[in-house]
């Protein structure tokens, strides 16, 4: 059962439950590390030409490494780990100002769900669909490892099915 608290008016007030106390706490630590990085790397700035030339021959020489070994399936990642990394680099601005919204919209659902608020989940949900389809917007979909959106997805689902189980205590 629900433990009640008088708040400052008075008036019963129901405690945030320990499920979605930690859930929120785990996702306040995952958005701050996500806006401290992309900070870190907008201060750093896009890789310059020279760095992007070192590492795909770095790359290359590695992809070659293991075609010869017969780890084919290995080498087609990196090179397509390669490409998107590219891409990112490209488009670094208009990436990092879309990752940096995308955080934003993050906290605001937590922060809404951390203050009872539904409204909060469904932005839970929009800030993990934006999340993912952010990289589509700057990489070429075939460039984008298909691990990498099972993870996304399979991560997503269960945090969203684990804010969903504390519904009820929400309002509006």
């Amino acid at each position: 059962m629900s433990e009640q608290e008088l708040d400052q008016t008075g008036t019963p007030e129901v405690k945030r439950p320990t499920f979605l106390k930690v859930l929120c706490i785990l996702s306040f630590i995952s958005i701050g590390f996500s806006t401290f990085s992309t900070l870190g790397s907008l201060i750093m700035g896009p890789e310059d030409e020279e760095t992007m030339i070192e590492q795909k021959a770095t790359m290359m020489e590695s992809t070659a490494e293991l075609r010869e070994t017969g780890m084919n399936g290995l080498a087609d990642l990196m090179d397509q780990i390669q490409r998107m990394s590219e891409s990112l680099n490209e488009h670094f601005y208009a990436v990092s100002l879309s990752s940096l919204l995308t955080v934003v919209v993050g906290f605001f659902g937590v922060f809404m769900m951390w203050k009872g608020k539904k409204l909060g989940f469904h932005l839970y949900i929009v800030y993990n669909l934006i999340g993912l389809g952010n990289l589509y917007l700057f990489v070429n979909p075939a460039d984008v490892p298909t691990f990498a959106v099972i993870w996304s997805l399979l991560l997503s689902t269960v945090f969203i099915v684990m804010y969903s189980r504390n519904l009820h205590w929400m309002t509006k």
